[in-house]
């Protein structure tokens, strides 16, 4: 599996969390902002809606926000 592989598969899992949460994309991105995330608020919306790719770092810390938020 290359890395673009990779990347698409946490941004889908990633969306999918954020969407079965039921979170807004301002509280995402606020928790993400307040433990180190450097992208935008649009940034991040257009990432969960597949139109911008994060840098391998930037997508942990929202997959780590997402996780935070909901609970797991």
């Amino acid at each position: 599996m290359n890395v673009d592989e990779t990347a698409e598969e946490q941004r889908e899992r990633t969306a999918a969390a954020y969407r079965q949460a039921g979170l807004t994309l301002e509280s995402l991105w606020l928790h993400y902002f307040s433990i180190g995330g450097d992208a935008g608020e649009l940034e991040i919306d257009a990432y969960l809606n597949r139109s911008y790719m994060l840098r391998p770092v930037q997508r942990d810390l929202l997959d780590h926000a997402v996780h935070e938020l909901d609970g797991h």
